[in-house]
């Protein structure tokens, strides 16, 4: 058994011994005298399968890096543009703020341009609201020239009345509070009324309006002047609806209120000659 194994192991180092100096054989032999130039290209195919396998791991390595390296680049950049819209989208929103701004502005102006008394520009500061008192802040007192029962206009209309004063702001009653009357008129027919807050800023009043009446939606209300109050001539609302009750002498008319109320940021103070006062 140990002679088998003694004579197994001697050719097997012989057959080695063999290879080796047949391998160096060829290798001069190709070196030197190209001698395997004409079969190289196919003992290359032979070989490429074995490189393939050999290499894949490592460019399997080198993909699964590359691509784990290119995804946090993505999210990293993902994120850095997700921040760039919320920036983008917060100066939009303030550009668009300061754009709504001057368009009141300039309403505003061309609204006090066609004012024939004198005029103080004010800016609200503060808003008062409950269920039916609704009031508001400006920043003008009379130190400015404010004072108590002056009207209050902003671009579009009539808003209030100034019914508190102080060096340096003033309180200003809504025509929407429910304790507000103001004398108008109808611009299409003259009729005269009161007009009353009912404590909402979208719906007023008017008042005792006879069955009678030439009045219907649409109808545009000014100042009468009759209080000696309001100038008149300056719109206050337009005539939403009127209704008619069986049994009763006088409409239901209601009335949209054309001022801003609630959202007016610059108002206009109208200054009456102090004769005029009351």
């Amino acid at each position: 058994m140990n002679n088998s194994l003694l004579f197994s192991g001697k050719v097997s180092s012989t057959r080695f011994v063999v290879l080796v100096i047949l391998s160096i054989a060829m290798i001069v032999a190709d070196v030197r005298y190209s001698a395997f130039s004409q079969v190289r290209p196919y003992l290359t195919l032979l070989v490429t399968p074995i490189q393939v396998v050999v290499n894949t791991p490592q460019k399997m390595f080198n993909w699964a890096g590359e691509h784990l390296a290119s995804r946090e680049g993505l999210v990293k950049e993902n994120q850095s543009l997700q921040s760039e819209i919320l920036i983008l989208r917060s100066r939009q929103q303030r550009l668009e703020s300061l754009q709504a701004e001057n368009v009141r502005l300039r309403e505003l102006l061309d609204a006090s341009q066609r004012v024939d008394e004198k005029i103080v520009m004010a800016e609200v500061i503060g808003f008062d609201q409950s269920a039916y008192s609704h009031r508001l802040m400006i920043d003008k007192g009379f130190s400015s020239g404010a004072y108590v029962g002056q009207p209050v206009l902003d671009a579009t209309g009539v808003l209030g009345q100034v019914v508190e004063t102080s060096a340096y702001s003033s309180r200003v009653l809504l025509i929407a509070d429910a304790n507000h009357f103001v004398p108008v008129q109808l611009s299409r027919t003259g009729f005269r009324g009161i007009l009353r807050g009912t404590g909402s800023v979208t719906i007023m009043e008017l008042m005792s309006v006879p069955r009678s009446v030439d009045i219907k939606k649409g109808d545009v209300l000014t100042t009468s002047g009759l209080d000696n109050r309001f100038p008149s001539g300056y719109p206050v609302g337009v005539v939403r609806s009127v209704k008619y009750t069986q049994g009763k002498a006088y409409a239901d008319v209601e009335v949209v209120p054309l001022a801003q109320l609630g959202r007016s940021r610059h108002v206009m103070l109208i200054e009456k000659p102090k004769a005029g006062r009351s």
